[in-house]
């Protein structure tokens, strides 16, 4: 049986080019399905982690089983660091959608943001503001800081449908951990 491999250590002393991704998955699996497990993962760590691993490892989480835990724990933290600067009164909505999913398609949420307060959900219920398009590796990138999401746009990896300019500014209303 292989030994168990602690995420946070992962992102502070590991030398991920050292591990297959297969062993990443795992040790993300692994953290995710613990009771609690997204929060007992730091932020700042995971973001040294996607800064630290491969393309190749990066693909390996969003092709695998791991995939929608590590989106539902990103997504389920989001409030956490949402700071509401720039943001006004009136409720913007965000249609976010992760594509590249396993089978097609894409893992889709909706961030809603109003009176310095961010909800989440996985229904698309109300009229968006702006929807964002783009993959999996991309997306773990954008929300650790480990992309320009405005490079990505110039460079056709990240869409934007509707306010590109509220689209900019949203990088703004979160405080992002970084690597």
């Amino acid at each position: 049986m292989a030994e168990k491999i602690d995420v946070n250590e992962l992102g502070r002393s590991v030398d991920l080019k050292k591990l297959s991704d297969d062993e990443l998955v795992g040790a993300l699996r692994d953290a995710l399905a613990e009771p609690e497990g997204a929060k007992t993962v730091d932020a700042s760590v995971f973001a040294r982690l996607v800064k630290g691993a491969s393309k190749s490892q990066l693909e390996a989480v969003m092709n695998s089983d791991a995939r929608r835990p590590v989106i539902d724990a990103i997504f389920g933290r989001m409030s956490e660091f949402y700071s509401s600067k720039g943001a006004g009164s009136k409720r913007q909505v965000v249609h976010w959608h992760v594509t590249g999913a396993p089978g097609g398609g894409s893992d889709d949420y909706q961030t809603a943001m109003q009176h310095g307060v961010c909800n989440v959900s996985t229904s698309l219920d109300e009229e968006p503001r702006t929807e964002l398009f783009m993959n999996g590796t991309e997306f773990l990138k954008v929300v650790t800081n480990n992309a320009n999401p405005i490079t990505l746009f110039m460079t056709r990896k990240l869409k934007v449908s509707g306010d590109v300019g509220f689209a900019t500014a949203l990088q703004k209303m979160f405080t992002i951990p970084s690597a």
